[in-house]
């Protein structure tokens, strides 16, 4: 286990009614993480909450300091807003695949003097990954 791929999930009809369950695991977390003597980095620890209202959450804590709500966090490569539109990940994935085809640019313009195979090869294994990462829609090749 990893610390930047740990995820804890609790869910409610308020965000209340999650954050007991929520604080009672991390209670019992902080235990198992003191017995095996693991130690947790609560500064780059974050917090998401997807509820439609807006609101000042209640707060909760690990080791008795203070996680404070992001707007947005990322997980696995992916950016996740409270509402859940990925606009900020399509941003980031655009923003990331002009950079680099920029940067494969003389490799794969029309005055190269690389094949079409190659340079298909070149947007295959390295452009179109970049598009695709965590893309819902199917590859179709």
């Amino acid at each position: 286990m990893y610390a930047d791929d740990t995820a804890l999930l609790a869910q409610g009809k308020t965000p209340s009614q999650a954050l007991t369950p929520l604080q009672n695991y991390i209670t019992k977390l902080e235990a198992w993480l003191i017995r095996w003597k693991i130690k947790l980095n609560v500064d780059y620890t974050e917090a998401i909450l997807f509820f439609k209202q807006k609101n000042d959450w209640p707060k909760f804590n690990i080791y008795d300091t203070p996680v404070h709500w992001k707007n947005e966090v990322k997980y696995l490569g992916v950016i996740l807003d409270k509402n859940l539109t990925f606009k900020s990940h399509t941003n980031h994935a655009r923003e990331k695949f002009n950079k680099a085809l920029r940067a494969e640019y003389s490799l794969i313009c029309r005055n190269s003097s690389l094949s079409i195979d190659n340079k298909l090869l070149i947007y295959l294994a390295y452009l179109r990954p970049i598009l695709a990462y965590a893309s819902p829609i199917p590859d179709s090749t």
